[in-house]
């Protein structure tokens, strides 16, 4: 057998001390970690970039809550009102009739790798100024930018830079992206985090009135005394509000009737045959005088330059004759004579009225109706 040469070529395992169990199976452990890892890092790890925007003006967010952190979300949505119950999708609430219920909506546009916004068809639009922001405020009225879209009608994605303006409503915000998903300095939240706006509705009734009122008693305080407590802390705001002038004024009573009466003195009263207690003038009525009754003057023959007459006598009347077709002169030729009455004296009143000086009117007409009953009876 030459030299290299194989001598065979099937050999046993025991012949050449060959064993399968020999071989290294490999590290799974260390398998196992890295696909941990990789599962780890692909949760915490967002593909997009990072997003923030910075409120510059606004009317309707508080002054402290002036950082909105988007970069968590692929979709953030912008509206007058809160997010339905159960929605998982991000809002931020702008409460101000210039916003409408779903405003805007801005989203990560997997495809083209860029945040971009849209306008959901509001009626008061959604402006961009891109190219940069420039000025230190932008108010509203002034060249907020590019409109998306025309009223009630929604737009096409734009996409957002960093630097540019956003303004929905009378709030304007500072757009800024960060591609390597480090915050700069003007969009680094606080250590406390007060000024980040929330994005999901929280209940803030409850927690104002427990920071106003105090800490909930617990179990070993005494729940009476702390509803007490609450009861003096509730008054006393009302006290505080009281005026200092007005608390060391005692109340006292206003005779309204008095002050009437003084400026509008009372007049006799109201009966018949007596002047009426109402008058035409401020005058009479403050001199309390009576006002005399006018005499109305006695009746005169028609002037001829009256019209009725004239056409009376073109039809064939003659001063002094009575009217009718009647030849037996039963017309009247003088006209009725009205007896005026004194005072408000009505038809059948006597001459002499009863005044209040005479007796209680009330009571003597009382018994004359009554004397008049009986007599009918």
């Amino acid at each position: 057998m030459e030299d290299g040469e194989v001598s065979g070529t099937n050999h046993t395992h025991a012949e050449t001390g060959y064993d399968p169990a020999y071989e290294w199976p490999g590290n799974t452990e260390v398998t196992q970690s890295t696909t941990v890892l990789n599962e780890s890092l692909s949760s915490t790890f967002k593909p997009w970039s990072l997003l923030r925007l910075l409120v510059q003006t606004s009317s309707v967010l508080p002054k402290v809550q002036r950082l909105a952190v988007l970069d968590e979300h692929k979709e953030v949505q912008f509206g007058r009102d809160i997010a339905p119950a159960g929605s998982g999708t991000p809002r931020v609430r702008l409460k101000e009739m210039a916003v409408s219920k779903l405003h805007a909506t801005v989203f990560w546009d997997a495809g083209r790798r860029e945040w971009a916004v849209v306008d959901m068809g509001s009626k008061h639009g959604s402006f961009l100024r891109p190219g940069g922001y420039s000025g230190p405020t932008v108010n509203v009225g002034e060249d907020l930018g590019v409109r998306l879209s025309p009223s009630r009608v929604a737009s096409f994605p734009r996409a957002l830079k960093h630097k540019d303006a956003l303004t929905i409503g009378s709030t304007t915000f500072v757009v800024h992206i960060h591609s390597d998903r480090m915050s700069c300095e003007g969009c680094a939240p606080s250590e406390s985090g007060d000024n980040i706006i929330p994005l999901f509705p929280t209940s803030k009734g409850v927690k104002r009135a427990r920071e106003e009122v105090g800490p909930v008693p617990s179990e070993g305080r005494d729940a009476k005394r702390a509803l007490t407590m609450l009861k003096r802390t509730l008054l006393s705001r009302h006290d505080a509000a009281r005026s200092p002038s007005a608390s060391s004024q005692p109340s006292s009573y206003v005779d309204r009737s008095a002050k009437r009466r003084a400026l509008f003195p009372s007049s006799p009263l109201d009966t018949p045959g007596t002047p009426s207690p109402r008058s035409d003038s401020p005058s009479t009525a403050s001199s309390g005088s009576a006002r005399i009754p006018e005499t109305p003057a006695p009746p005169q023959p028609l002037p001829e330059s009256n019209i009725g007459r004239q056409l009376l006598m073109k039809q064939g009347w003659q001063p002094g004759t009575a009217l009718g077709s009647g030849n037996n002169g039963s017309g009247l030729v003088e006209p009725l004579e009205v007896s005026a009455t004194s005072n408000r004296s009505g038809l059948g009143m006597p001459e002499k009225a009863p005044t209040p000086s005479s007796g209680d009117w009330r009571e003597s007409g009382k018994q004359k109706r009554w004397a008049d009953m009986i007599d009918k009876k």
